[in-house]
């Protein structure tokens, strides 16, 4: 139920009610003193006690308006002037009223927009009564509908999932807790589907919904948006058994000297795909005039490293190798990509080095060998149950070819040795060196940045060093010798995200170096926030970070 109109004018102090509609008017406790036995027994009602507040109720059965008011007194509630008046009017007239009285203890007015937007009105000083004639509530003769139970448990469901901490400095609050709830709905609806046996975590159908639920976040359909777009020839294709989405400006068409960003995508290794990174790649190519191949590599845990970096790598060469006829200048690729796809974007630059013109590293992770970053611990306290969720570190379990007993070794750095902590090739990875300290918000934080050093297990490190500390799956670990003759770099990382740190990183050992580079920082915006340029979640963020990557599109390649 929704009031056409929200009261104004109120008293100062602070009543709060809930509009309840009650099959039976019989339920409603006849009492007239404060029975907080009484109210525990109406079912409407238990659902409240997640606010954890006081509930109090005045006399509730069929009784005069004059009775009703003189109760009201004794209760020492004194609503407005207009209430008095409907209480007063026809006063021996015999009226079924319920009043329900929050004692407010900072909870409700904490979340009064949230409790507007889900459909219940929650005012100052309000009293209700349901009218015999019209068989509805009543307020200041506003006509009001009824609410069932069921509404007020989607009320309630939402406010407790609409609960991220969304990082301060982002104005559209609403949309990302909006992203955050429907990231962690699709979580929910694959732990259902693997509980009752349907499916298989990471398997082809798990994929399938992610795609769905990404292409909702960013087009408002699961669908995604139409296959034709006037401004580009959109081709499904392969090259060397690789699927590929191969994005065309019209404009360009016909000629031989087109510039391209080979483009990887993000999804932890395990998640994702061309089809749903589709409008994002649409944007990127008709709005710099790039051509653009999206890669369908393979994806762990079937296929575990080096096999994803292999057909992305598979894919690059092979542009290379026919750029002529492609239509493509050879001097004018590009290679990027997000997330995981960034990690590979830079183990490919690393193998082909002046080959391509530009890597372009968007929130990349880079380095395997620590998990407790400033960026991390700061930095999961927000969208902490979807997009920052510690427990992502599945995804590099799964890339590792690791078995998910190893998590919370990986989170603690217990899958790295007290000697290689103590090493030279940690050292390339060490935030105290790297790291500038005006990137961590958190002071605690920030002055205490050094790790543990004689903490890890021996047996597992020795298991997987061989793999962690490639250069080819931790970029950030190559010495100065390996980083030496890369092409332009382009890194964009955000002040919110978990892998900030890796990025800031590699741009510091590089601009050391005197490596061409440019850090593209956003402090305000998260993980994957570039997802986001436009849609029913559009952000300002995401269309600057789109905005900047084409504009670096254009004046690099």
């Amino acid at each position: 139920m929704i009031l056409q109109q929200e009261p104004t004018n109120l008293p100062n102090w602070l009543l709060f009610e809930i509009h309840l509609v009650l099959k039976d008017s019989d339920q409603l406790p006849s009492t007239s003193t404060h029975d907080q036995a009484a109210v525990d027994s109406i079912d409407d009602l238990q659902i409240l006690k997640n606010f954890d507040l006081t509930l109090e109720f005045g006399p509730c059965t069929g009784i005069t308006r004059l009775e009703r008011w003189e109760r009201a007194q004794k209760h020492g509630l004194n609503p407005p002037d207009e209430v008095k008046d409907i209480l007063l009017k026809n006063k021996d007239e015999e009226y079924q009223m319920w009043m329900l009285a929050i004692n407010n203890q900072g909870i409700i007015k904490d979340h009064v927009d949230f409790i507007g937007v889900s459909g219940i009105i929650i005012t100052e000083s309000i009293m209700v009564s349901r009218d015999p004639q019209r068989g509805s509530m009543a307020y200041n003769n506003y006509s009001c509908g009824t609410i069932p139970p069921l509404v007020v448990l989607v009320a309630l469901f939402l406010y407790f999932y609409l609960d991220a901490r969304v990082p301060e400095p982002i104005p559209e609050k609403f949309k990302v807790k909006v992203m955050d709830a429907m990231m962690k709905t699709y979580g929910h609806t694959v732990n259902v589907l693997v509980c009752l046996g349907i499916t298989e975590p990471f398997s082809d159908f798990v994929r399938k919904i992610a795609d769905w639920f990404v292409l909702t976040m960013v087009t408002g359909f699961p669908w995604g948006i139409a296959p034709y777009d006037p401004r580009l020839k959109i081709t499904d294709t392969h090259i060397r058994d690789i699927r590929v989405k191969v994005y065309e400006p019209v404009s360009g068409l016909g000629r031989t000297d087109r510039p391209v960003l080979i483009y990887l995508h993000g999804g932890g290794w395990s998640l994702l795909s061309v089809d749903s990174y589709d409008p994002l790649m649409r944007k990127i190519s008709s709005d710099s005039g790039t051509v653009v191949i999206s890669v369908n590599y393979r994806l762990s845990p079937q296929y575990p490293f080096p096999i994803p970096l292999n057909d992305c790598l598979e894919v690059v060469e092979y542009v290379i190798e026919n750029s002529k006829a492609m239509g493509i200048d050879k001097s004018r690729i590009a290679v990027g990509g997000d997330s995981a796809g960034g990690n590979m974007a830079a183990a490919i630059s690393l193998r082909l080095k002046s080959k391509i013109a530009m890597q372009m590293l968007l929130v990349p992770s880079l380095q395997f060998v620590n998990f407790n970053t400033t960026a991390f611990n700061e930095n999961t306290m927000y969208l902490n149950r979807s997009i920052h969720d510690p427990n992502s570190l599945m995804f590099v379990i799964n890339y590792l070819g690791l078995e998910p007993k190893y998590l919370s070794y990986l989170r603690y750095n217990n899958h790295t040795s007290p000697a290689f902590k103590q090493s030279l090739q940690n050292e390339y990875a060490d935030q105290t060196l790297w790291l500038p300290r005006r990137y961590v918000r958190e002071e605690k934080i920030r002055e205490n940045m050094e790790q543990p050093m004689d903490t890890g297990d021996e047996e597992l490190f020795e298991k997987i060093k061989n793999v962690i500390l490639d250069p080819l799956v931790s970029p950030l670990l190559a010495d100065d010798e390996h980083l030496e003759n890369l092409p332009y770099t382009y890194i964009m990382v955000c002040g919110y995200d978990f892998v900030r740190d890796d990025g800031i990183m590699f741009y510091e050992r590089l601009n050391q170096i005197e490596e061409e580079a440019h850090l593209a920082y956003y402090p305000e915006a998260f993980h994957n926030a570039l997802f986001f340029p436009h849609g029913p979640l559009k952000l300002n963020v995401g269309v600057r970070i789109v905005h900047d990557i084409v504009k670096t599109l254009k004046n690099v390649l």
